[in-house]
């Protein structure tokens, strides 16, 4: 027998080696991968990369997944031939190191430093130490760098460098002296290369130009300089009709009274001879021009050449009908009341405010429906100047920077009307050039939007975000002024919405902004606050709508069913401006409601809910945090003075009074009475508690008790009958079963709650042999919500191991 137990203790010890030598020898010593691969997973179960054969039958060691790579520094530029030098140092924003899984940097370059279309891609840096490359270019460009790692995530764009362009081969100022008198080839200057007036009697040699060098026609007006040929150049009658190109010959060549009447043959200048209009008052002399030399239908009256008053119907018509009269009636030219009759002014006619009459314009004489909102300019407090509403339907008045596209569509689930404003793809700057609000910094506005997101952008969930608010423009209501005071429409008032991202399928949102006034230094973001409205900058003078889709460079669907920007009257609110009933589970803050101004009454305020007496005395609170984190309730006994406090935490009673009578007072002892002589708690102080000042004792709610049976809390003791437990302290037992012999064996305890900030562990075996098959116990991992409890034995026998935590 002693035999066989000894050969089973011999393969025992043999069958330990061996799963011990097993347990320190890698798994993977002899093994293989055969036609697949190991996927490797970081903690939280995401795969990170897998070794061997991939997809594509390549076998690598591949990457996925990985963290964004940080952002590339600044390049430099410089011009050179044919493009730009771009320069990148190897560097990374905030001194980052190149990260572990760098693949390539991409050059971006853009002839436009907001790179609206992400920039054109040339080529990319393959080392973390950065390099020099050339960009073609055939004008000024930026460029900006984008780091993308081996999983093939890309990092945020670099700043922008830029401009630079290419260097020019030959400078201007050689090129101004390249051509010479001797480059030019034979007949190579014509009339189309000399400019008018360029060349004058003192470049043309005398007796130079005969009659067989002139083509006829070719000498106009405006190839002979003021005053260079005079009457004796001229043969007596060598220029006719013939040699006078048509229009060449103009007021300004003729001296004054020198052309009358009967040097024109009848009919030869009508209206379409277009000389009529070179024609005024000093080019004909008094009584030359007589009623018979004007064809009536020919005659054009405009504001330019009719002055006075239409004295009567007949005048106005003399022409055969009102029909026939065209132009424009101008300032200075009045029409009286009787001339405004049906149909007298065909409306190809156009009326200036100085051809009516103060007063003589009325309702009756405007067709009904003929003048809308945005013809009309009212003064800053009016009602229609200061609203702008579309409702979807005027997508082509919006302009835009982006590379999407914005158009009105009907559809049956808009909540304002039935159209709505889709948005497909990047929107940047989208504003409405014809609409231009004189801001007024004494009011309020209000600016809202409701938006839809209906299509996710490529990778659902980014480059989906949405902004609305106002665009600044400055007094001559074309430049731009950001919130910087910049002439840009980048960082306008986002007011309403400032890049608030947006789900598809999420269904209608509506984003409220503020505006009132205006600052050096505005501050932006969302202002959704009528109490806090958003300042505008000082040099704004108006304002006109402005939102901002699929940001930045989205390929999803966004569709807007209502922007507006009005005044909000933000008057005083009276009593009597409430309608009964017009407050119906509205929360309103910071106001105080009270049942009388003075004297006893109920209040309501701030944080406070008390009740006084008639002098104005506090008999009762409640405040919802006392500023420890709990909520507190006081009383005050204005007989005696005293105050009475229960504090809640977590809605768990800490420390009460209560009792079936009233608390009573009675030499320097306040209790709370059962009937009978019974306390349920007793608060004493005198002399005769010797060195504690004060006491306070707890007593049983069920009859009376012995004095060993109270729980007494004192200046210099606590004494208690029955168990204590406290919030600071934990404690328990754990069963281990060594997993080998001398080898430590532990136990994770969870789920505790302790208070406290510091936490010590107290651990002890519960066994007869400490010091021989108990070797030792400990803890680790001490913390508020457990521990870690270890054993080492000499047997392989499970033990009971008690614990304690304490936390301070």
């Amino acid at each position: 027998m002693a035999d066989t137990l000894a050969v089973l203790a011999g393969r025992i010890a043999t069958l330990e080696r061996l799963v011990r030598d097993l347990s320190r020898t890698s798994r993977l010593a002899n093994s293989s991968i055969e036609s697949g691969a190991i996927a490797v997973y970081d903690g939280f179960g995401t795969i990170r990369g897998s070794i061997g054969l991939q997809q594509d039958g390549t076998l690598a060691v591949a990457a996925v997944n990985g963290p964004p790579p940080p952002v590339p520094g600044t390049p430099t530029i410089t011009s050179v031939l044919g493009g730009v030098a771009v320069v990148w140092d190897g560097s990374f924003a905030g001194g980052a190191p190149a990260p572990a899984d760098f693949a390539y940097v991409e050059v971006h370059s853009s002839t436009d430093p907001e790179f609206p279309d992400g920039g054109a891609l040339f080529s990319a840096f393959y080392s973390a130490q950065g390099g020099t490359m050339t960009v073609p270019a055939s004008g000024p460009v930026w460029v900006r760098l984008v780091c993308v790692s081996t999983s093939g995530v890309v990092s945020d764009p670099s700043p922008v460098a830029g401009p630079a362009g290419p260097t020019p081969v030959v400078a201007q100022a050689v090129l101004d002296g390249i051509i010479s008198e001797l480059a030019l080839a034979d007949d190579a200057v014509t009339r189309a290369k000399i400019a008018a007036a360029a060349v004058g009697k003192t470049e043309i040699a005398d007796g130079s130009i005969t009659t067989p060098k002139l083509v006829v026609g070719e000498l106009n007006g405006d190839r002979l300089a003021v005053g260079t040929m005079a009457a004796e150049v001229l043969v007596a009658a060598s220029i006719t009709a013939a040699q006078v190109k048509a229009l060449s010959l103009t007021g300004d060549r003729m001296a004054v009274n020198t052309l009358t009447a009967d040097k024109f043959v009848a009919g030869t200048i009508t209206a379409a001879s277009g000389v009529i209009s070179s024609i005024d008052a000093s080019k004909i002399t008094v009584g030359k021009l007589s009623a018979s030399q004007i064809d009536a239908t020919n005659l054009v009256i405009s504001a330019a050449n009719v002055n006075g008053t239409v004295a009567s119907a007949s005048t106005a018509t003399t022409a055969g009908s009102a029909g026939t009269v065209t132009g424009s009636i101008g300032a200075g030219v009045t029409v009286p009341p009787t001339q405004l009759g049906s149909g007298q002014i065909p409306q190809t006619t156009t009326i200036n405010g100085g051809s009516v009459l103060t007063g003589t314009l009325d309702a009756v004489s405007i067709k009904a429906g003929t003048i809308n909102v945005d013809r009309m300019s009212v003064g800053l407090q009016g009602q229609v100047g200061q609203k702008f509403y579309d409702f979807g339907d005027q997508a082509a008045k919006w302009s835009e920077s982006g590379t999407g596209s914005m158009t009105t569509v009907a559809v049956t689930d808009a909540m304002s009307g039935g159209n709505v404003m889709r948005c497909v793809g990047y929107i940047a700057s989208g504003y409405r050039p014809d609409v231009k609000i004189p801001f007024d910094p004494g009011v309020t506005y209000r600016v809202s939007a409701r938006v839809r997101q209906t299509v996710a952008n490529a990778t659902p969930g980014t480059n989906q975000r949405f902004y609305a608010g106002v665009a600044g423009l400055a007094a001559d209501g074309v430049t731009w002024v950001n919130i910087t005071g910049a002439n840009s429409p980048s960082s306008q008032y986002w007011f309403a919405a400032d890049s608030q991202g947006l789900t598809a399928g999420a269904g209608w949102v509506t984003y409220t902004g503020y505006i009132k006034g205006t600052s050096a230094a505005p501050v932006g973001g969302a202002k959704p606050n009528a109490n806090a409205p958003g300042q505008l900058h000082a040099n704004v003078r108006f304002i006109t709508p402005m939102l901002f889709a699929n940001h930045t460079s989205g390929s999803g669907t966004a569709e807007i069913d209502m922007f507006a920007i009005e005044v909000v009257e933000m008057g005083a609110l009276t009593a009597s401006n409430i309608i009964a009933g017009a407050i119906d589970g509205q929360v309103i803050t910071g106001a105080t409601v009270q049942t009388a101004k003075t004297g006893a009454r109920l209040a309501l305020s701030g944080n406070r809910f008390f009740a006084t007496d008639a002098a104005g005395k506090v008999l009762a609170e409640i405040v919802p945090d006392d500023g420890n984190g709990r909520s507190a309730y006081f009383t005050y006994d204005t007989r005696l003075g005293l105050d009475y406090y229960a504090g809640l935490t977590a809605g768990d009673v800490r420390f009460g009074i209560s009792g079936q009578t009233d608390p009573q007072e009675e030499a320097g002892v306040l209790y709370s009475s059962l009937g009978g002589g019974l306390y349920e708690l007793l608060l004493r102080s005198g002399s005769d508690l010797g060195n504690s000042a004060a006491e306070i004792n707890l007593y049983s709610e069920t009859g009376p008790v012995a004095s060993d049976s109270e729980i007494v809390l004192s200046a210099d003791k606590i004494t208690a009958p029955g168990r204590l437990t406290a919030g600071n302290m934990a404690f328990g037992s754990v069963n281990i079963t060594p997993s080998a012999i001398d080898t430590p064996t532990s136990f994770t305890v969870s789920g505790l709650h302790v208070a406290g900030s510091t936490f010590r562990a107290f651990v002890t075996a519960n066994t007869t042999v400490p010091g021989t098959s108990v070797t030792g116990v400990g803890a680790t991992s001490v913390t508020a919500t457990g521990l870690t409890v270890w054993l080492t034995r000499s047997t392989a026998v499970t033990t009971t191991v008690f614990w304690m935590v304490v936390g301070s």
